[in-house]
């Protein structure tokens, strides 16, 4: 083998492509991605790090920052997170700055990763975005930052590339990551048996979030409104899915002692795909659950609750077509699921919403009918894999470091 050739083999495994995620929907499609990444023939030798979430470590991300460092969501509580936040970035900034560095990858994440892809730019790193900030809905100084600094950016939604394009930034769709994982890993007669219930009972699915500051702020109005539905129909239970072993325990701790002494609660942590599949309806926090609930076809009311202040600011910035919070009705273009916001999450809302999905009727049957809407609109499958052919073609570009 000559020197040169020799070279160029052990600079193609010095390359490496970081990658940054800062919530669990992220960290989850960004394993996805990175096994698509490590699988990629032209990426051969290629190694990944980065923020990492525990499915990014566990697909063979190297964390530099652990994703359960960042995870915040307000304008308020990032200032409690602050001096966490700086030291991950400049660990990230020292590594785009690293020779080896062939592409930065962020996923989702903007307040983080804006500012990081500019970082990348002025270093003249790649940079691939996947699942792009919802500058449509917000932030539309974002989409100014995108067509500087971002090099191609690989959207999920079916409207983005239209929009972003017109933008003047490099947008690809490259499909909903959702798609690739839609089936439970469980059967429903498995995945109740290990809750001691029975295979054919209905239930309630609450989904309170994946942050700490959402589990706080919806744990409790949820929990009451399994209280308030009971009161009419005292057969109803319902299954928690927590986003942690951690958030596990503080929803345990949350249940009023009426419903864990007659039984009408589970908590469950890892198996949300479950608890929204075989669920008869759902509370959801908005947020990619959302979506997920959708595209499982099960009947959904959306709630979300966040810091004051937060939510004043973001009244102001917010510009979407009637006021839509919820990703099931955004995608859907149309109101597919009942949304209840800051105020309006009370128990006794949520329960009056939750009824007519609750019980057989025209209205439960409409639901249904519009969820399908969600899920003809994700596309699919492949996402991650045309997502890796985009990062090969920006590795392939870059220069080899000497």
């Amino acid at each position: 083998m000559t020197a040169a050739a020799s070279a160029g083999r052990d600079g193609a495994r010095a390359r490496r492509i970081v990658l940054v995620a800062g919530e669990p929907s992220g960290d989850r499609h960004a394993a996805h991605l990175a096994t698509a990444l490590l699988a990629e023939p032209a990426l051969a030798g290629v190694t990944l790090c980065g923020v990492a979430g525990p499915l990014m470590r566990a697909a063979g991300v190297e964390p530099l920052a652990r994703m359960e460092d960042v995870s915040v969501v307000g304008f308020t509580e990032v200032l409690g997170r602050l001096p966490a936040l700086l030291s991950v970035r400049h660990a990230i900034e020292r590594a785009i700055a690293d020779p080896r560095t062939a592409l930065f990858l962020p996923v989702d994440f903007p307040g983080m990763n804006l500012p990081l892809c500019r970082v990348a730019h002025r270093r003249h790193v790649p940079v691939l975005y996947y699942i792009a900030p919802q500058a449509w809905a917000w932030g539309r100084g974002r989409v100014k930052a995108l067509a500087r600094d971002v090099d191609r950016l690989a959207v999920i939604l079916p409207f983005e590339e239209e929009f972003f394009r017109g933008e003047g930034v490099a947008a690809t769709h490259v499909g909903h990551p959702l798609v690739e994982s839609l089936a439970p890993e469980q059967s429903r007669a498995d995945f109740l048996a290990g809750l001691g219930w029975a295979e054919g009972e209905p239930y309630l699915a609450l989904l309170p979030g994946s942050r700490d500051q959402e589990v706080a702020r919806l744990g409790p109005p949820l929990l009451g409104a399994l209280t308030a539905l009971r009161r009419e129909r005292p057969g109803v239970r319902a299954i928690v899915a927590a986003a942690s072993p951690a958030h596990r325990a503080r929803l345990e701790a949350m249940v009023p002692p009426e419903l864990a002494s007659a039984g009408a609660v589970a908590v469950v942590d890892g198996r949300t795909r479950e608890t929204l599949a075989y669920a008869r309806a759902a509370v959801v926090a908005s947020g990619t659950a959302t979506l997920e609930c959708a595209a499982l076809g099960t009947p959904l009311v959306i709630v979300y609750r966040m810091a004051g202040v937060s939510y004043g600011i973001a009244r102001r910035l917010v510009r979407l077509p009637r006021a839509r919070f919820g990703l099931a009705n955004i995608v859907a273009g149309g109101d597919v699921a009942p949304e209840l916001l800051q105020s309006a999450v009370t128990p006794s809302a949520i329960a009056g919403a939750l009824k007519p999905l609750w019980d057989e009727g025209p209205e439960r049957v409409r639901a249904l009918e519009r969820l399908a809407t969600v899920r003809g609109r994700l596309g699919g499958p492949g996402a991650s894999a045309r997502t890796a052919a985009l990062a090969a073609e920006l590795v392939a570009a870059r220069k080899v470091p000497a």
